[in-house]
């Protein structure tokens, strides 16, 4: 047989296996699709039937799987921290409630609370006026702190606000605001200074269909669900050590709530 011929009966082979392969995946597509669209369909059903509503532009998020963690306090990482800001050799002051305050003597200092509140007065030279300009001054202002490849990111209000995400998983409540005012940039919020661990070798699947489902049963009536998002939120404090709690964040038209995934039930912006 000729190479030419050879060649020609390969090609045709790879065609019709690539064909199937394309035929293959458009139907597991097609099917996905239709078994989402119905799974969302129903959850309307159900919801309404609750007087919640889901808005047009709602998509139940896909589940994931997402291990225990924890953050230890670190009195060795603060001290750091406060030399960072600081510079060398702070005086420190520790409180009967478990916090620790750090200042020098000009007039700077950086308080560290048990529940990972941090607030700091540091001083800065010229009063940034445009947005990048904040940013850029936020940064230099906080060189030295364990940002975890946080984003700062600056409001029209004059306020520049550091998040970071964990590990590509939001911690909710970790996030600090810089203010700036009269040559002070004022630093406020709950941080971790160290990265969380696990607590267990294992890892629990969070479905999103299932939580929006016991969120509805809870909510109150006229609720709209614009969006959810799986993710974390400090927990208590206790002997040093706080849980990261696995909730999802519900945005509707009556403002932001969460689930917590443990106690399923609903709680607000504050840790109860």
């Amino acid at each position: 047989m000729q190479w030419d011929k050879v060649k020609t009966i390969l090609l045709a082979i790879l065609l019709v296996v690539d064909g199937f392969l394309v035929w293959n995946l458009s139907q597991n597509f097609l099917v996905a699709y239709r078994r989402d669209h119905e799974t969302l369909e129903n959850v309307r059903t159900l919801v309404s039937a609750e007087g919640v509503r889901l808005d047009a532009d709602f998509s139940i998020p896909n589940g994931e799987t997402l291990p225990a963690l924890e953050i230890e306090r670190s009195i060795h990482a603060e001290e750091e921290t406060a030399a960072a800001l600081l510079g060398d050799g702070p005086e420190r002051k520790d409180g009967e409630d478990g916090s620790t305050l750090f200042t020098n003597r000009d007039g700077e200092s950086v308080l560290f609370q048990r529940d990972g509140t941090i607030e700091a007065r540091l001083r800065v030279g010229e009063m940034p006026e445009r947005r990048i300009d904040r940013e850029h001054v936020a940064e230099l202002v906080l060189v030295g702190f364990p940002t975890h490849d946080g984003t700062f990111a600056a409001d029209g209000e004059g306020t520049v606000h550091l998040t970071a995400d964990l590990a590509g998983v939001q911690l909710f409540d970790r996030a600090l605001e810089i203010r700036f005012k009269d040559g002070w940039a004022q630093v406020s919020g709950r941080w971790t200074l160290e990265l969380p661990y696990t607590t267990t070798g294992s890892s629990v699947y969070y479905d999103g269909a299932d939580a929006l489902l016991t969120y509805a049963y809870q909510a109150a009536e006229n609720t709209v669900i614009q969006e959810m998002t799986l993710g974390y939120r400090l927990g208590e404090e206790n002997a040093g050590r706080t849980p990261l709690v696995v909730c999802w964040r519900i945005r509707t038209n009556h403002g932001v709530e969460f689930l917590d995934t443990s106690k399923m039930t609903i709680q607000t912006e504050e840790i109860s």
